[in-house]
Order: C-alpha cells, then sequence, then structure tokens
C-alpha cells in the first residue's frame, strides 16, 4: 500500500499526505504500479468529461477534460516532453542536451511540443466515437511502455531521479507493469468499440485490439533506441516524453481503428 501511494504522489496531485520512505526499492517495486496511476488520471479525466458533456458541447467538455488532466499529473510528463523536445532539436552536442534538459527555463521547441500535444488530444477526443473509453485507456497507453523504455537501459547522468530505476528493475517489474497496462486499454478499447456502436466483427476486432497494443510498444522501442543513439540512454524527461507520444500515437491509431472499422 505505501509503494502504491508514492506511486500516486509521484504522479498525481490527489491529497495523500501520508509520509512514506523512499527508496531505490520502494521505486522500482512502483514500476508495476505506473499503469495504477494511469488509471486513476483516466478515471478523472473521463468523469469531468462524462459530467461536462451533460451540460456543454463537446468540445468543452474536451477541453475541461484536459484541463483536469492537467491538473491531476502537474504537468509532469508535460514538462518532461518540452525539455526533450528543446534539446533534442538543438542541435548540439550529447552533453549539451543533458544540459538542456535540466535547464528549468522553456525553450521555443519546448512551447511547440506542449501547443502540439494538447492540440492532438483535443482535436482526437472531439473527433472521437468513443471519447470516454479513449480517456480512460490513454493515460494508461503511455505508462504500458515505460517498462520497455527502462529495462537494461543507461541512465546517462551521474545524478537525478531516473537513476533510481532506469536500468534496475527486474524483468519481472517490467512484465508485470507491461501486462497491467496492456489489460487495462485492450479491456478499454474492446469496451469502446462495443457501446460506441462501431460494427466490428470478432474475427478483426481482436487482432486490431493486440495490433494497438503492439504499434504503441513497437514506437516506444524506437523511441528508446533513437535517444540511446541521441544522449547516450533514457532520463525521467525523455521517460515523460515517450509517455506522452504514447497517449497522442494510441489516439491516433483508435482513430483510424474507428474509420476502418
Amino acid at each position: 500500500m505505501d509503494t502504491l501511494i508514492l506511486t500516486l504522489q509521484l504522479f498525481t496531485s490527489l491529497p495523500l499526505n501520508k509520509s512514506v520512505e523512499v527508496s531505490d526499492e520502494r521505486l522500482i517495486r512502483g514500476v508495476a504500479l505506473w499503469p495504477a496511476a494511469g488509471i486513476v488520471i483516466g478515471l478523472f479525466e473521463a468523469l469531468i468529461f462524462w459530467a461536462a458533456i451533460h451540460i456543454f458541447p463537446i468540445s468543452m467538455a474536451a477541453a475541461l477534460a484536459l484541463l483536469g488532466e492537467l491538473w491531476m499529473t502537474r504537468g509532469f510528463h508535460l514538462d518532461g516532453l518540452c525539455d526533450t523536445a528543446d534539446a533534442l532539436f538543438s542541435s548540439r552536442s550529447r552533453e549539451r542536451m543533458l544540459e538542456i534538459m535540466k535547464d528549468s527555463h522553456i525553450g521555443t521547441f519546448g512551447v511547440v511540443a506542449a501547443i502540439a500535444d494538447l492540440a492532438f488530444k483535443y482535436l482526437l477526443l472531439t473527433a472521437s466515437a468513443m471519447p470516454v473509453f479513449l480517456l480512460l485507456a490513454a493515460p494508461v497507453a503511455g505508462k504500458m511502455v515505460q517498462s520497455l523504455c527502462m529495462y537494461r537501459a543507461v541512465y546517462p547522468r551521474k545524478s537525478g531521479l531516473g537513476k533510481s530505476y532506469i536500468g534496475r528493475i527486474p524483468l519481472n517489474i517490467a512484465v508485470i507493469s507491461a501486462l497491467f497496462g496492456v489489460l487495462w486499454v485492450a479491456a478499454c478499447l474492446g469496451a469502446g468499440i462495443i457501446f460506441s456502436g462501431i460494427g466490428c466483427r470478432t474475427a478483426t476486432g481482436i487482432p486490431a485490439l493486440f495490433g494497438v497494443v503492439a504499434l504503441c510498444f513497437l514506437l516506444a522501442w524506437l523511441f528508446r533506441r533513437h535517444m540511446e543513439k541521441t544522449i547516450g540512454g533514457m532520463t525521467g524527461d525523455t521517460l515523460g516524453a515517450a509517455s506522452e507520444i504514447i497517449e497522442i500515437f494510441y489516439m491516433l491509431l483508435v482513430a483510424a481503428l474507428e474509420g476502418v472499422l
């Protein structure tokens, strides 16, 4: 329970005031529960959207849901995306990129990344036939690939929060985290297809579900490989960037799936 509380304190704004001892061992065990934090975030967003859609147009409901996400997450992963964008598009040396990521100021590319992130989410939500199920699954999709990004990865700095778990999580924790997320995402997508009224035969629907999940893991692996070549490994910022990228990629895949089915 303490590990779950620490995980929620790390990723959410929930008022959990219990003092929990922070240790590398607990942080590593907590990776298995990262999708649980995604579920909490998704439930909060979906609740806001569901309540707002009964009062406002879908455009306003989507905007309120995204504002709710920013409040709940404190922009934790979005900040990592901005820092990563500033570093990667600086065209500087590996050492300078790592310094840029540590800089608390946001640059032009970081601003562009944040705007693009929120704009894509907004447009995909308003265009979806299953927006509630999309909100329930997207944050978990971003979390389910994190173990792949960390397992046996290199942390390119001497110190930092990411050093506690990047490259240090055992295989069983990585598998539990990934499977936890996969089951939730697949269940939400399947329920969304059924309850949204999208016509779908089982013969095409089940492969489509696992195809979406597989493509998310493939993109996460490609992102990790690119980071290893560019900055020498994975950092906390690049983990945040991976989470945001996979969230949007998942939503794009669902949009494509809606069109096909």
